[in-house]
């Protein structure tokens, strides 16, 4: 409870005492009466108050959850549809698993997003989002299967990096193509497509 209404709760209940213990010759029960008639009203509008703003609390909230999940979502579908749903969960869990290690950005949506110029050319995290024919604003539905995919990695993040790849697993590719970075960095899992790595004992590089 807020201490404003603290206050008015405890003047509430002075103003009753007052009139219980010295009667009315102290204060008319007129003038007491409308005194606490007053001092209610602004309890429930302060109450009304700390409704409203504890709604929109849960709202932007949710609105921000939801939009982490679009994004996770665009991941698992440009990055691993059409693979097994073990392997579109793998892709999941190295999209959050970078968001709790401060080398990458702390948010789902700042990590599929992630780029940087280097060497004068455009380089993204995950190449589909350099890639000119995919869509960065995909809406992908609720009922389609890279969102519930999103959505049980969320869920169950703790239970598929026991059965999946653990949390300290930030990189994959695809076993067709040969990044240089696989080189410095440790392979543990090979799921549909897509080779898993984490990084090497001692290794801090990203």
């Amino acid at each position: 409870m807020k201490l404003t209404l603290k206050v008015l709760y405890a003047t509430l209940a002075m103003v009753i005492m007052g009139l219980m213990i010295l009667g009315p010759h102290i204060v008319s029960l007129n003038q007491a009466n409308q005194q606490a008639h007053e001092i209610a009203e602004n309890i429930t509008k302060l109450e009304q108050e700390e409704q409203v703003r504890i709604a929109h609390k849960l709202l932007v909230r949710e609105e921000r959850w939801m939009t982490e999940i679009g994004c996770l979502a665009r991941n698992v579908y440009y990055e691993s549809r059409g693979e097994s749903r073990e392997g579109q969960l793998a892709v999941a869990l190295v999209t959050i698993n970078r968001t709790e290690n401060k080398m990458f950005p702390n948010s789902i949506c700042g990590v599929v997003n992630e780029r940087k110029k280097s060497k004068g050319e455009l380089v993204c995290q995950f190449s589909w989002r350099c890639e000119a024919h995919t869509n960065p604003k995909k809406t992908v539905r609720q009922q389609h299967e890279s969102y519930q995919v999103a959505l049980q990695a969320i869920q169950q993040y703790d239970y598929l990096s026991t059965r999946l790849v653990p949390k300290d697993t930030y990189w994959f590719h695809a076993n067709y193509v040969r990044p240089s970075w696989r080189k410095v960095k440790q392979r543990i899992a090979r799921i549909d497509n897509h080779i898993f790595y984490k990084q090497k004992p001692g290794d801090r590089r990203r």
